[in-house]
């Protein structure tokens, strides 16, 4: 899956290119972190306990390559690439995401939770090394890599939800879901591949892919409304498919959302094209529950809601009026926040927002205002922008689902949304340059002084 790239960018394969010319080491780089993205989406949830508190996932195993060949593309070619707009948003997020949980391993005297600054650091590494070390031009190669992966996982997981949905409704011998195997090798403390009628894929729960889902359909719909092409309306419909599978209700706010966000782009044609789809689709799919599951046991969670309103929802009414009270109330023992992940203190915690207060107060919901921010401020420019940047209407898209999302879970916790984030800041300086720093002093490198690219490289 990730190997080359397609003809569309085959002129970045020019001799003139630096990615060419010098960058043999950063292009090996790029493709075992294509390799790592595909053990992020089928094997997160597994791995080998080492303590009640430490595990080791496999995918950890697969991190140590790119972070490995990270290290020595820095130390031989001696310069970095910095993308102002990428590392202004996140900068000051994944500082705390890495160090916070450091501070308060050694201040509560917990050295195994420094475990979870090292997890952080293996999620958000491998990314931004990339985008540290490649030519912009190879945001637009990876970008082929990543859809190709996508494209893969997407009818991957869209069959095995429907033998989970099998499984359930007894056409389907349990027995012959792979996950069921994997269970015993299962670290994830959240681990539940079938919740009632609700699949997981290869997540660790319906909930993550609800999440895979919307991170497919903010990838095709943005390219489907920046080109056109036919293929990745297809994706985007299958991706919005695998939401309406979980039956989350954030992820089901958050994907009509969207939709009608890159709605607006769509010449008049493809509007009423694009209505006329999902309208089919939709009344295919009511048809098809209601002889199956039955639509009454399928979405008896928005008949639920819709009959007591939100505040007084099983779920949600349980969060607002008993789990978060009760986590603000025992975080007044912390003066400064947890620290450590707040989940690990306090496990009643399922909020995005209350986890970052909690673990690190005032300071921490700065830069996780910063983020969104800086989410919003760069989409909707790029949204409103010219047609050459359209595929920035993607990080307004990110903007929509964080914003949501994160009231009752946290999604910038999740390996693909991280590796989506930075990726989409990245795309979008390969039409803007980057800067060039210094990483290593000359005299401390083993090898020559050349640049990996210019100091200022406008991509044409």
């Amino acid at each position: 899956m990730p190997e080359a790239i397609g003809t569309a960018n085959a002129a970045s394969e020019r001799p003139s290119d630096p990615t060419s010319s010098s960058g043999a080491l950063p292009r090996l780089y790029q493709t075992s972190v294509a390799w790592y993205v595909v053990a992020l989406l089928f094997l997160y949830p597994y791995g080998i306990a080492l303590t009640p508190d430490v595990n080791l996932r496999f995918t950890d195993l697969v991190a140590l390559v790119p972070l490995a060949l990270g290290t020595m593309a820095v130390l031989l070619h001696g310069r970095i690439r910095i993308e102002p707009t990428l590392w202004t948003v996140i900068g000051l997020f994944v500082l705390f995401e890495m160090s916070a949980p450091i501070v308060g391993a050694l201040g509560y005297r917990r050295p195994t939770d420094i475990v979870s600054a090292i997890r952080m650091a293996m999620l958000w590494l491998p990314m931004l090394l990339l985008t540290m070390l490649a030519h912009p031009l190879a945001a637009l190669r990876f970008e082929d890599q990543l859809a190709r992966i996508l494209r893969w996982a997407i009818w991957v997981n869209l069959l095995y939800a429907g033998l989970q949905l099998g499984s359930v409704l007894g056409f389907v011998p349990r027995s012959m879901l792979l996950t069921e195997w994997l269970a015993s090798y299962a670290v994830d403390r959240s681990y539940d591949i079938i919740q009632g009628i609700r699949p997981a894929g290869f997540f660790v729960r319906s909930t993550a892919l609800s999440v895979f889902g919307i991170v497919c359909l903010c990838f095709f719909y943005a390219r489907f409304v920046s080109s056109g092409q036919r293929r990745d309306l297809l994706y985007s419909l299958l991706a919005t498919g695998i939401v309406v599978l979980t039956t989350s209700r954030t992820a089901y706010a958050a994907t009509a959302a969207i939709l009608f966000a890159g709605w607006w782009h769509l010449s008049s044609d493809r509007k009423l094209a694009l209505v006329a789809i999902l309208g089919i689709a939709a009344t295919t799919m009511l048809v098809v529950v209601e002889r199956t599951v039955g639509l009454e046991l399928a979405f008896s969670r928005f008949q639920r809601l819709a009959e007591t309103g939100l505040l007084e929802d099983a779920s949600f009414g349980a969060r607002f009026y008993e789990i978060w009270p009760t986590a603000i109330a025992a975080a007044r023992d912390y003066r400064l926040g947890t620290l450590i992940q707040s989940p690990r203190a306090l496990p009643l915690i399922d909020s995005g927002y209350l986890t970052y207060y909690l673990q690190g107060k005032w300071p921490f919901v700065l830069a996780l205002a910063v983020l969104l921010v800086g989410h919003w401020y760069v989409g909707v420019r790029s949204f409103f922008g010219p047609r050459s940047r359209r595929l920035g209407v993607m990080i307004v898209y990110l903007a929509i689902f964080l914003t949501v999302a994160l009231v009752i879970s946290n999604p910038l916790r999740s390996p693909l949304v991280i590796v989506f984030i930075v990726f989409a800041f990245w795309r979008l300086a390969a039409e803007r340059g980057s800067v060039i720093v210094r990483a290593v002093p000359a005299a401390a490198r083993p090898g020559n002084d050349a640049a990996i690219g210019s100091s200022r490289s406008p991509v044409r």
